[in-house]
Order: C-alpha cells, then sequence, then structure tokens
C-alpha cells in the first residue's frame, strides 16, 4: 500500500508542475442533485424543501458564482424549461445546499420535477443538471381515506415474567381491477406495528422495519410507493403483512428488569392503513383505500418478534394469497382500529435496507447435529436459510456474536433475548426463507436440526441497516489502526438501525442518549447521517421530559422516575450542533430551539452558583478503568459545554440577544467551574484522565492554565504506558484536548498501543467490531460468563468515537465553520506514523488529505472540492524548506500565505490538488 501511495504522489507531484494558471478547463459539472438529503424522494412534506447539488472540475480556485433552479409540474415542461411552478432566476451566491424552495404552494399526492444550473468563477453558465424528481406525501388529514384493519388473533394471557407471547403475523389482501389505461399509481401505506407491502405476488420496495419506531402517541410515519410499473390491466392484488413490532412486542430490558408493562406498550394488536391512488389516461382518478371490504387472515409467520425472533412454518403458507385469482373464501373481513393519537407524516430518515450479503467463511460442528456458521464479522440483520428436507422437518437458528472455548455460540449475554428463529419445512425441493420482523446481533449462527450436513450456501448473512459507511477511507501504516477502522464502520453500520441503537444483539437496542452524542461527529464522517439524524432528532424532541431533560434513550417507552443523567440528556444540545456543523442545516436548528431553551432552564433551575450537579440516574465515566470522576464534574463541564454551543447555534439563527446571554452565561461557568475544580497549579481537584480531557476540550480551564492542565494529561497517559483510564465520555476527549495542544506524539502512542485498555487490545483479540468494554473478550478466556451474563456487548459504537480524532487530526481533515464551505487542513504530523491518508465526502464534495515521510521530508497531499477553499498547515516556520509541486511557495500565485509563526505556516488554497514538500 505504501508503494501505492508513493506512485500516487509522484503522479500527482507531475500534474502540479505541468499547471499553469493560464490554462483552460472544461465547464464545470453537478453531481448528487437532492431533496432533502434524498435522490428523488418520494412523498415528503416539508412545505418549503431544501435543494443541494456537489460540483466537480478540473483546475483550481473553481467555485460558483450564482446558481438557477427551475421547478416543473412535468417532465415533458421540465424539457422545455417551462417552469411554472418556480424559477429562482439567476441568484448570485455559490450556496450548493440548503437552498430553500421559493414557489408556489405545493399540493398533496403530486409530483414535481427540476434542475439546476450553475455560473462559475469567469460566469460561464454550465449545461442543467440531469432531471430529477420528488413527490409531496399526503399532506392534510382529508386526503386519508383509508382505515387502521387487522386481524384479531386474542390478547397476551401468559405470565408476562415467565413466559413469552409471541403472537402469529397477520395477513391482509384486497383485489380490484383496472378496466382503463393507467397513466399513475401510487401507495401511501403505514401500520401500527411493521409491516411489508405487497402488490402482485412481490414485495413493494426494499425497506425492512416499516414504518419505522416512532412514539406512537404523539407521531406515526408513512411511507410512499410509486406503483405504477407494478400494476396490470384486468385483476390486481394489494397485500400487507403485519406485525407487532416496537409498537406492541418486546422492547429493550423490561422483561430483564421486571417492569409492570414488558411488553404493548404503545397498543396492543397492529393494525395496517393504507391506499393506493390511481390516474387514468383519461383524466379519472379512483383511490383504494383500507377498510372492511379487505379480508384477513394468519399464515405461515407464527411468531414474530424484534427481539425473540421469528417462527414461520411453511406447511400453512397460503400460497398465492398476495396474487389474482386466489380463493379467499375462506378468509375474515378485518377488523376496524381506532386512529391513533400521534400525528401521521412523512418518515423524514433513512430507511433500513439489506446493505451487504455475507457469504460464511467456515463451518463448524462443535456437537453432533449442531452445525455453527461464522460469517466473518459482527453484523446486525438476518440469515436467509436454505433447506431441502421432509415436510416438517423443523429448523432452528440461534445466533451469537462469540464463541465459547468449546466452540458452541455464546448466549449469555443476550439475557432476555431469545434471538431464536425456527423454520418448519413444507418439504417441496430446495426451499429458501429469511424472516421479516426480527433481527439480531452476531457473527455467528447456530443451526440445528437441519436434514443432512449443510455446506456453506445453506446460509447467507444479511447485513441491515439505515446508513451506508461510504463517507470516507482512512489508510496508514499501521495495519491495526487500519482494522479498527473497518471495526468502527461495522459497528456504527450495525447499531444505526432506525435510530441510534446501543447494541444490536441483546435485550436492549434502545437509542441510548449517551452513546449518541459522543458519537455523533465521528458518525458524520464515516456516513452521510444528515437524513438519519433528522429523524432521531424527532425521537429526541418527542422524547423530552415536561420538565426540559432529554431522556437517557429515544424513543423513550418506559415510564420511569429520574430518566436522565449528565451527558445523556445534553444529546439534545449536541447532536444539533453537529447536524450544523456539519451539514450547514439551521432548520435542524431551529426544529429543536425551543426544546434546548427549556433544556437549559431545567439546568439552569438545578444549578448551583453555575454549577450544575450530577442528578437523574447517574452512569458517570461509563466503563472508566481504575479512576473515577465525579457525577457533579461531568454535569458542570456538560453544563459549561452547552452554553457554549448554544451561544454558537443562537447566533446561526440570528438571535443575536440569545446568543450574548449563552456566551456571558459559558463565561460565567467557566469562572465558577475553574473556582472549584481547578487548582492553582493547573491540576483539576479529582486529577482524573476524564477530568482534564473534558475541562480542554470544552475551553473550561482559565486561559492561563490550559497549557499546565494538558502537560498534566499527558503526563498522567505516560505514566499510565499510554493507556486509558476513561470511560464512554472521557475516551473520546482524551486524544482531541492532547492533540488541540500540541502532544500529538502521546497521542499515536494511544492510538496504536495493543495493550490492555484500548483499541488494539480488542483488534489483537480478533476484534472485528468495537465492543462495550475494552476487555469484552480475549483468546485466553473465551468464557468470561460473569461478565457476559450481566452486560457484555460486541458491538457497541461508543468508544467509537476515535473516528472524530482519526479524521480531524490524523488525516487533517475539519470545517472552519460550517459545512464544510472553508475547510481546515491540519494533519498531525508524526515520527509515529509512515503515512496516514484518507477521505471524506462532504456535503461540498470530497476532501483529501494525506502525508507520507520522505527520508527528512514530509509530502502532504491535498484535494480540495469545488466551490470550497481551505487553510493548510504546513508544519514549518521556514518558507524556503516548502515547496509546492516543483515550485517555491513564495512563487506560487495561487496559494495564498496567512500566517508563520515558530511551529507552522499557514496557507490559503482554493479548490484543486495540492502536494506540498516540507523539510522537517
Amino acid at each position: 500500500m505504501k508503494f501505492q501511495f508513493t506512485i500516487l504522489i509522484i503522479t500527482l507531484l507531475a500534474f502540479s508542475n505541468s499547471y499553469s494558471q493560464n490554462t483552460k478547463f472544461d465547464a464545470l459539472s453537478i453531481h448528487d442533485v437532492r431533496v432533502e438529503y434524498f435522490e428523488n424522494p418520494e412523498g415528503i412534506d416539508a412545505p418549503r424543501p431544501r435543494f443541494s447539488w456537489i460540483l466537480k472540475g478540473e483546475g483550481r480556485n473553481r467555485f460558483q458564482s450564482a446558481y438557477q433552479i427551475i421547478v416543473a409540474s412535468s417532465s415533458e415542461k421540465l424539457i422545455k424549461n417551462e417552469a411554472d411552478v418556480w424559477d429562482s432566476g439567476k441568484v448570485n451566491s455559490n450556496h450548493t445546499n440548503q437552498i430553500e424552495y421559493d414557489g408556489i404552494s405545493l399540493k398533496s399526492d403530486s409530483k414535481y420535477y427540476w434542475k439546476v444550473k450553475i455560473w462559475d468563477e469567469s460566469n460561464n453558465t454550465t449545461e442543467w443538471s440531469s432531471p430529477a424528481h420528488w413527490s409531496m406525501g399526503l399532506l392534510n388529514f382529508s386526503n386519508w381515506k383509508g382505515l387502521f384493519i387487522g386481524h384479531d388473533v386474542g390478547y397476551d394471557k401468559t405470565d408476562k415474567y415467565d413466559s413469552l407471547y409471541l403472537p402469529s403475523a397477520r395477513y391482509l389482501r384486497k383485489s380490484f381491477t383496472l378496466n382503463k389505461k393507467l397513466k399513475k399509481a401510487t401507495a401511501y401505506t403505514t401500520a401500527l406495528g411493521l409491516y411489508e407491502l405487497r402488490l402482485n405476488g412481490k414485495k413493494v420496495g426494499d425497506d425492512y422495519f416499516l414504518p419505522g419506531w416512532t412514539d406512537y402517541n404523539k407521531r406515526l410515519y408513512y411511507q410512499t410507493f410509486d406503483i405504477t410499473d407494478r400494476l396490470q390491466e384486468g385483476e390486481n392484488v394489494v397485500g400487507a403483512v403485519i406485525a407487532d413490532g416496537w409498537y406492541a412486542g418486546y422492547i429493550g430490558y423490561a422483561l430483564l428488569v421486571r417492569l409492570d408493562k414488558v411488553r404493548e406498550f404503545y397498543g396492543v394488536n397492529p393494525s395496517f392503513m393504507g391506499q393506493i391512488h390511481i390516474e387514468y389516461e383519461d383524466g379519472s382518478t379512483e383511490i383504494i383505500a383500507s377498510d372492511r371490504s379487505w379480508k384477513s387472515n394468519v399464515g405461515a409467520i407464527r411468531e414474530a418478534d424484534i427481539i425473540m425472533g421469528e417462527t414461520y412454518d411453511a406447511r400453512l403458507e397460503n400460497s398465492g394469497w398476495d396474487t389474482p385469482n386466489y380463493d379467499d373464501s375462506g378468509w375474515e373481513n378485518p377488523k376496524i382500529y381506532t386512529y391513533p393519537n400521534g400525528e401521521l407524516e412523512a418518515h423524514p430518515g433513512t430507511k433500513v435496507k439489506n446493505v451487504e450479503q455475507l457469504k460464511p467463511i467456515e463451518i463448524t460442528e462443535p456437537s453432533p447435529g449442531t452445525y455453527v456458521f461464522n460469517l466473518g464479522k459482527n453484523i446486525a440483520g438476518i440469515a436467509e436459510l436454505k433447506v431441502k428436507g421432509p415436510k416438517g422437518t423443523k429448523v432452528q437458528l440461534r445466533f451469537g456474536e462469540i464463541l465459547k472455548s468449546d466452540g458452541q455460540i455464546q448466549t449469555e449475554n443476550l439475557r432476555k433475548a431469545r434471538a431464536t428463529d425456527t423454520y418448519i419445512l413444507k418439504g417441496e425441493g430446495l426451499e429458501t426463507w429469511q424472516p421479516k420482523f426480527t433481527y439480531h446481533g452476531f457473527q455467528y449462527i447456530e443451526v440445528t436440526g437441519y436434514p443432512g450436513k449443510p455446506t456453506l450456501d445453506a446460509i447467507t448473512g444479511l447485513v441491515l441497516s439505515s446508513i451506508e459507511t461510504d463517507a470516507s477511507t482512512f489508510n496508514s501504516s499501521n495495519t491495526m489502526n487500519n482494522t479498527l477502522f473497518k471495526n468502527i464502520n461495522t459497528t456504527q453500520s450495525a447499531n444505526f438501525f432506525e435510530i441510534p441503537t446501543d447494541c444490536p444483539q441483546r435485550d436492549e437496542r434502545l437509542g441510548w442518549t449517551g452513546d449518541a452524542q459522543i458519537y455523533m461527529r465521528s458518525a458524520t464522517y464515516n456516513s452521510d447521517v444528515a437524513a438519519f439524524m433528522t429523524k432521531f432528532l424527532v425521537d429526541l424532541d418527542d422524547a423530552q421530559r415536561w420538565y426540559g431533560a432529554y431522556p437517557n434513550f429515544a424513543p423513550f417507552p418506559y415510564s420511569r422516575p429520574n430518566q436522565y443523567a449528565p451527558a445523556w440528556m445534553d444529546v439534545g444540545i449536541i447532536i444539533p450542533y453537529n447536524m450544523y456543523k456539519v451539514y450547514n442545516d439551521t432548520r435542524a436548528l431551529d426544529f429543536m430551539y425551543e426544546g434546548m431553551q427549556k433544556f437549559m432552564e431545567f439546568q439552569e433551575d438545578a444549578s448551583t452558583d453555575y454549577l450544575r450537579p450530577g442528578g437523574g440516574n447517574n452512569w458517570g465515566d461509563w466503563l472508566a478503568v481504575n479512576e473515577e470522576t465525579s457525577h457533579d464534574f461531568i454535569g458542570s463541564s456538560f453544563y459549561g459545554y452547552d452554553a457554549k454551543l448554544m451561544a454558537e447555534m443562537a447566533e446561526a439563527l440570528g438571535k443575536t440577544k440569545d446568543a450574548a446571554s449563552y456566551r456571558n452565561l459559558f463565561e460565567n461557568i467557566k469562572k465558577a467551574f475553574a473556582k472549584k475544580y481547578i487548582l492553582a497549579n493547573g491540576r483539576t481537584t479529582e486529577d482524573t484522565q476524564t477530568t482534564y480531557a473534558l475541562a480542554l476540550y470544552f475551553d473550561l480551564y482559565p486561559d492561563n492554565l490550559a497549557k499546565k492542565g494538558a502537560a498534566r494529561l499527558a503526563e498522567k497517559i505516560e505514566k499510565n504506558g499510554y493507556k486509558f483510564a476513561t470511560g464512554f465520555l472521557g475516551t473520546k476527549h482524551v486524544m482531541l484536548a492532547l492533540s488541540k495542544y500540541g502532544y500529538n506524539d502521546i497521542s499515536y502512542k494511544i492510538f496504536q498501543q495493543t495493550e490492555y485498555p484500548s483499541w488494539g487490545y480488542s483488534v489483537e483479540n480478533g476484534s472485528t467490531s468495537i465492543w462495550e468494554r475494552w476487555n469484552s473478550y480475549t483468546k485466553d478466556d473465551t468464557e468470561n460468563s460473569d461478565l457476559n451474563a450481566k452486560m457484555n456487548s460486541f458491538s457497541h459504537y461508543a468508544f467509537g468515537s476515535v473516528a472524530e480524532w482519526m479524521f480531524q487530526h490524523a488525516v487533517g481533515i475539519d470545517t472552519e465553520d460550517s459545512g464544510y464551505r472553508n475547510i481546515i487542513i491540519k494533519p498531525a504530523i508524526t515520527r509515529e506514523m509512515d503515512f496516514i491518508e484518507g477521505s471524506y465526502k462532504s456535503i461540498n464534495g470530497t476532501i483529501a488529505s494525506a502525508w507520507n515521510w520522505k527520508g527528512n521530508r514530509v509530502l502532504m497531499n491535498i484535494k480540495i472540492p469545488v466551490n470550497t477553499k481551505a487553510k493548510v498547515h504546513i508544519p514549518t516556520s521556514v518558507l524556503s524548506d516548502i515547496k509546492e509541486g516543483n515550485t517555491s511557495l513564495s512563487k506560487n500565485e495561487s496559494i495564498k500565505i496567512l500566517n508563520s509563526n515558530e511551529k507552522e505556516t499557514i496557507v490559503e488554497v482554493g479548490s484543486g490538488t495540492y502536494v506540498f514538500s516540507v523539510r522537517m
């Protein structure tokens, strides 16, 4: 890989040397056109949707000087440039995202077509972008004609603590006939529970676990599907399969801790509601809506629960139930259920999809008839089973993240999660099955009851996630760190599942807020989480307690006292801030602002002399090692950080008085904090790694003592063998604080550490994901039974928050203001590494940064996207030691020297590729 890096540098040097200011380049091109973060979204309900695009083009200092957006009511009109909906006209602006629609009022159940062109730095115009579109959902309650329908399977009569209640899925169908030529057909569907929409024998769409998890008492999401190509002349059949899901099934640890309620937190029986809007070529319309005329039944899915698993008896299949010419005379008319209290809204986030398929890398047989398939990495998802055998044969699948010393899967850490799927054969040739309404966290699948000896193709792992982890690349001279990056992405994928869950395997899977806020900025580097987090902000806002605190997780189905904690409840400030910082999303700030103010008032009421006590259900620096930081210190430090961020967010919203008030609050907290927690010699009163990390990163140190605090943190790390003593809260901030104050070498020593506690320790012990605990597993002790039985997740992203440091410091990519329009390139170059290279696809395009030692020189390879500029920090003060390509810096007209001090030279560059050579 190092050889490849060298070739790349040589190539770029050649390009750089051939570059001329007088070179004429082709026009810029427009890519990734989106509406509300989506490509051609169906059924949105934002009254003023936001547009975005990314520009690409050769050369340096390329930028957009103006744009024009046109919107039409048909593709034909768009092609003719007939903007009968909106024409922005030529707008002199370099904005390429968060541009609000400003035309006539948009209508329900309508599709709109749009395109954009831009003018470049020389006032040359581009071609129009490729045509794009979006459709509006049903914006008014009067647009809904469907009823909530279901099939009555009875009620839970089991002992709630000693036995599971796992009712069967329900099947719904409706036959209808098309006698005229079809122009357009759109389905609008939702459910209280989970649903899969079927049409003429096939699933509609590629999403899983619809309609998503919400506080159903406040809102219910619906989906929109363009099904024009799925309908046919004559008979058609629409069907739905529904199951309990988050609405009525088991959620989290309720069964484990024996809450008064262990399931049915929102309702008892799932129900489906939907309608198909049909427009014929003759201009007439028709709506096929869910009502009493549909038919209902049960079928082959005998058990279906997200946590507990699914049982499918293929002998009970209603073959052809969702196709024409099926006899449904034995089916019942559905039961009608009342409308929920929550509002019907379009799902604003990214939905769960199958993002990868894995073939097992080996099969073992730890005991006769028990086969264990190894997928090679720890995922969230389901297993597809292929089997051939006699009718009535029962094949059972159980799931685990690691193996015991005897080769059996370990399930103790699953606690009350049964995590078991069962398939009963119908005995008709090769049978292929995958569950619909459950998922598991696993690397290993235990298969029992399989007829004969299975081969590797008997199991396929389907990785399910709401995101793609394709926003960044990372590579370095340390193979362990490269594996760590893969593990971070694997774990984020497994847990960004409708909400940011803490873990995918055990009886929890809750949107723990402390984990989410700690990891938020790392999440943005690895994936485009703008839409995903837009949805989670709604969950947070819905879950906010009446007194102002954000709870420990969201959605929040439990009724328990004091369900908030320092650093967990601060999620309501930190995630919106990062949405603004990374995506320039002020709409997210506006949506959350009232709740954020209420939260700040809650903290003010709880504080004494500007210091906030721990309060609530404290978790502290969860899973810290050998050091304990007080809850009061954590509470007060995050209170100060919240005030600091609130001032910046208020300013972004134009609330100047609020901004001034929060800045003043921050200064008062900082003074009170220093008085109580920071000594005259720069040490903190508690002297833990976490106290220094938080106080330094949150800017709570007095200016004259901050360097002493950083030196003490560096000293503590060094004396501890370059290892952590921190937990969830401290770990992320240690290296960020060290690098902030120039201790990059120490950060790299921690980064490359392989002894416990460290990331390298898990990699050395074979991890394919991030663990909840530093010592979750060792090769020499595969039992850990006491620890695992209590709490131990092998897929927990919180400690993966090191990704933030990896990109901001090791690679050196950050944003000066918001949205990566003004980029900072400041890699932490060290002799501790031979090279590091990485890239990040920001909302304004891909940024790349790499550095590589060549004897006593360092090569810095930088790529800045069109329509942005960057401040590049070069680690030398001697200008004559810096070359760009083969040209001395002072002679390069495309580069502006901003500052040079004893540590570095800072230059400003526009878009393009640059190769700096620095003598060190």
